[in-house]
């Protein structure tokens, strides 16, 4: 179950070791089919919004063809350029509620201990590594939003 409680979201999380990422990585996504199942489609979901307080995060674009697992990821790890306004950023831990936010709009994310690795990330994939490694340095969308 995804987890709405904002005071269980602002923890910062521990590393993970590689032997335990997949057992998480296995129970992040069918909770990520779930929330589509259940009217509320996403595109990522990181291991504290499902009680887990490890650095592993997934991204499933499925229309693009994006699969992508943040493990261990810290924010030293993006190097963003150029800020850009995102309308629309959502979060499954806040259902239903939309923000206009300001994020960088292309991320060089490096050493990432997932897959892959090493990788240049552009529009809605740059927002989405950005929402999922706020939420493994225990932040909420929120702190992004602007009027």
């Amino acid at each position: 179950m995804i987890i709405t409680d904002i005071s269980k979201l602002q923890s910062i999380c521990e590393e993970v070791s590689l032997e335990e990422a997949p057992q998480i990585i296995s129970i992040l996504e069918p909770e990520l089919k779930k929330s589509e199942l259940n009217g509320l489609p996403g595109i990522g979901l990181a291991a504290p919004q499902v009680g887990i307080n490890k650095r592993v995060a997934i991204i499933r674009i499925p229309q693009q063809k994006f699969k992508i697992d943040l493990i261990n990821l810290k924010a030293s790890d993006i190097v963003g350029y150029d800020r850009s306004i995102f309308e629309g950023e959502g979060c499954l831990s806040f259902p239903n509620q939309y923000k206009k936010t300001l994020r960088f709009n292309e991320v060089f994310v490096k050493n990432n201990q997932g897959t892959p690795s090493s990788f240049i990330a552009t529009r809605l994939l740059a927002v989405a590594i950005q929402h999922e490694q706020d939420h493994l340095d225990g932040k909420l969308f929120f702190e992004h939003s602007i009027k």
